[in-house]
């Protein structure tokens, strides 16, 4: 897959996931300004399994005393941010996009597949890596027969990276396989 810049630029995003164990949800927004300055707003959620690690633990530093909130042997942990939190991004268009850019801003709706990595005490930081606009049908399709998986990735018109702070009761650091949905909602309004 090859990928080239968009000249939609990144305004903003904020979001809240939570945890238990390596079971991961969250929901969240981001924003983009097209070609002719206006911006408009798109909601994403996703749920998925990753791999966390307590950061204390791996770091040596004594414990403090965070709240837990332990279910049957396994943590809940969560984490979010604002529109006002820092936050950065790019969004690059793949082979399925045919233009010299984006045609509409309703292209990144359907289904999304991502990698998201997280990490921090109390503050921290989410990283991640989002495939927009797959099909959903072939994401469905694919849950019982992953090459629909591969299909659904080549078809997406756009790759969006995405970066910033939150904070929440986090004492961990990890990475998460998300599947999900996109929404256009619209012109975003600052």
């Amino acid at each position: 897959m090859i990928l080239r810049r968009s000249q939609w630029i990144f305004n903003t995003s904020a979001g809240s996931s939570i945890g238990y164990g390596p079971l991961n949800s969250e929901t969240g927004i981001f924003s983009f300004r097209d070609t002719k300055n206006e911006s408009h707003k798109y909601a994403y959620s996703g749920f998925g399994v990753g791999r966390t690690w307590g950061l204390s633990t791996l770091l040596n530093l004594p414990k403090s005393s965070l709240p837990k909130i332990t279910i049957k042997n396994g943590e809940l942990s969560g984490a979010g941010s604002t529109t006002d939190f820092t936050s950065t991004g790019g969004l690059f268009l793949t082979d399925a996009c045919k233009g010299a850019d984006l045609p509409r801003p309703e292209s990144l709706e359907g289904g999304t597949i991502y990698l998201q990595g997280a990490g921090g005490y109390l503050l921290g930081g989410t990283g991640s890596l989002m495939f927009l606009g797959l099909s959903r049908p072939l994401l469905i399709m694919g849950i019982a027969k992953p090459e629909f998986i591969g299909i659904a990735i080549r078809s997406a018109p756009a790759a969006l990276w995405m970066a910033g702070y939150n904070e929440g009761l986090q004492d961990s650091v990890g990475a998460s396989f998300m599947f999900g949905h996109v929404d256009y909602k619209g012109l975003y309004e600052n």
